[in-house]
């Protein structure tokens, strides 16, 4: 059999994977909860997979990379962290449903207004496009780095020069790309990057993350579950706690 679906999700996973999955549902406890032998495992793998992500994406402090379900989810904490009512967001034709819902929904319910780079019928965008559509409210650009559909990419460090030029907020996503193409977040401005693991990362379905850059401020999407501070009335203020509410997928 020939598997097609790769850019869904990569089935033949490499059996260190499958291992690795396998030891940790029998060896790991709550990585946020606990100082016995099962906890501080299922921490220090936890603690190892922030820093190589944040090695892989130039993302210079481990403490900023977030887990989350997948890169739909990501997408919707940093969306919706990020961008406020009143404000503009320019985004391209390229993207998938997991961008353009969120933005969407901003648009419907918090006036948020929303610009598109238009494309070819051959998937191509003319990078002009976006200091045509720049306006004095534009907060962000939000864009895919492949689109699923034609697999056509995006030229990220031109993109990100645009963004860094007009103080904007950069929020790209990598579902198709991360583990494909060469990401780094510094040399290409990137402000937050969104990425799943159940496609060309090899993992398992259910893992997936934001790396962000230091200084940049998410409000949090979900709140609540966490295993420090938890006498306070609100989300802890820091990274990564910030943004990851509840029990994480350690054994993902």
């Amino acid at each position: 059999m020939i598997y097609l679906d790769n850019a869904a999700t990569t089935l033949r996973k490499p059996p260190q994977v499958i291992d690795a999955v396998v030891a940790a549902m029998g060896s790991f406890g709550n990585s946020a909860r606990g100082t016995h032998e099962e906890a501080l495992a299922a921490s220090r793998v936890i603690y190892d997979t922030r820093c190589k992500l944040a090695a892989l994406f130039g993302c210079k402090r481990p403490d900023h990379v977030a887990f989350t379900c997948n890169s739909t989810e990501a997408l919707n904490i940093a969306i919706h962290g990020c961008i406020h009512g009143g404000e503009h967001v320019i985004s391209t034709d390229l993207e998938h449903n997991s961008v353009l819902r969120p933005l969407y929904r901003l648009e419907r319910e918090n006036n948020v207004k929303l610009s598109f780079v238009p494309a070819d019928r051959q998937g191509n965008i003319d990078y002009a496009d976006f200091e045509r559509l720049l306006r004095p409210e534009t907060r962000a650009v939000v864009c895919t780095h492949a689109s699923n559909l034609t697999g056509n990419t995006l030229d990220l460090a031109c993109i990100g020069a645009f963004a860094h030029e007009h103080d904007l907020l950069f929020i790209v996503d990598a579902s198709q790309s991360a583990g494909v193409l060469p990401i780094d977040m510094e040399q290409m401005h990137i402000d937050v990057l969104c990425f799943t693991g159940h496609k060309s990362l090899m993992g398992p379905q259910g893992t997936g993350g934001l790396c962000v850059r230091e200084g940049v401020d998410i409000n949090p999407w979900k709140v609540g579950g966490t295993g420090v501070q938890t006498y306070l009335h609100e989300q802890p203020e820091q990274m990564p706690t910030r943004l990851e509410a509840g029990t994480l997928n350690g054994h993902g």
